[in-house]
């Protein structure tokens, strides 16, 4: 049987960023109900360094990263009726994304419609249903509420805040550096705290005349879930969904109090999430349609230096979303 070569970003141990490796492996052609894509965009999601540096430890070692990507069908399998060579795909969920050319069951791709480009299909599928898990099941966001929002110039915390501002809520933001506050201003956000410049929990109490916040979404952890706790009003919501700067504790006392509705959001647990047909999907693509999601250009990293993107995402140098491509330049 012939086989094909890719370039792939492989494991040997989870660590640092640089244990990414890129390198050149032959794989076999595509079997019974699969389909051979032709990988031309790859996200990068948080969650890509929980599976690199092993909070979420892999099955086994060598490992393949990576969770979603848009290309183009270049083989089919036997049995596969739905698809054509040529055919613009998706998918998400799916493990070991990064890489050039990916063989999936057709099962777990969707055609991506025609005015979505892969590089917006690769920037928004997991972010956007993050959000979409965030603001309609861990906290159903209401026009009129107040809504604390950390990371918010970040790939999720972009998302998070349009789409709260659309609903008619109250955001105050956080970032991290000057360059990000003056970013989130200039996309029209009034209330935007530089963590590290202010004091994040004085300024929020100045800005809501210590009436305190509705809700807040928490992507950091450690360095700000406590503080954001006591800045909500009793029977608030408070929603942790990633943890950056390490797990916090959580303070049970403290919430059952003051009534808090806690959840810790888990984007594997979330039923659209596990729907690998992309249903969930529509209403995502239709925010960008309606430029409710003004999706800047992402930031585009050769596969080959994915350690670097991990490098970047984690040292809080970007903003927005991250993708790969095999070879920078080629039509994303």
């Amino acid at each position: 049987m012939n086989t094909i070569t890719s370039g792939i970003v492989r494991i040997e141990q989870p660590g640092k960023p640089e244990v990414l490796r890129y390198e050149q492996t032959e794989i076999e052609q595509p079997g019974e109900g699969e389909v051979l894509i032709g990988q031309k965009a790859i996200g990068v999601n948080f969650l890509d360094v929980f599976f690199r540096n092993g909070t979420f430890p892999m099955p086994a070692y060598p490992a393949l990263i990576g969770l979603e990507a848009a290309g183009i069908v270049e083989q089919i399998g036997n049995g596969v009726k739905e698809f054509a060579v040529g055919d613009r795909v998706a998918y998400y969920g799916s493990n070991g994304a990064y890489a050039e050319k990916k063989i999936l069951h057709a099962k777990e791709i969707f055609k991506l419609p025609d005015d979505i480009s892969f590089e917006q299909a690769a920037s928004i599928m997991i972010k956007g249903m993050t959000a979409h898990m965030l603001l309609k099941q861990s906290h159903e966001l209401k026009a009129g509420e107040v809504v604390l929002i950390h990371a918010m110039t970040g790939g999720v915390g972009t998302l998070l805040s349009e789409w709260a501002r659309s609903i008619g809520a109250t955001v105050i933001g956080t970032v991290g550096s000057a360059a990000k506050k003056d970013l989130a201003l200039k996309r029209g956000f009034e209330h935007v705290v530089d963590l590290s410049a202010e004091n994040f929990d004085e300024r929020v109490r100045q800005i809501t005349d210590d009436k305190g916040i509705d809700v807040f979404y928490d992507s950091i952890g450690v360095a700000t879930f406590q503080k954001s706790l006591e800045l909500l009003k009793p029977g608030g919501s408070a929603v942790l969904y990633g943890w950056a700067s390490g797990m916090p504790k959580i303070n049970t006392g403290f919430i059952e109090q003051r009534k808090i509705h806690f959840v810790q959001a888990v984007l594997n647990n979330y039923p659209a999430y596990q729907d690998k047909s992309g249903k969930a999907l529509p209403e995502i693509f239709s925010l960008v349609r309606n430029g409710v999601f003004q999706l800047e250009k992402p930031l585009i990293y050769p596969l080959s230096n994915a350690n670097q993107a991990h490098a970047d995402l984690e040292g809080r140098k970007t903003t927005g979303s991250i993708i790969l491509v095999p070879a920078v330049g080629k039509d994303v």
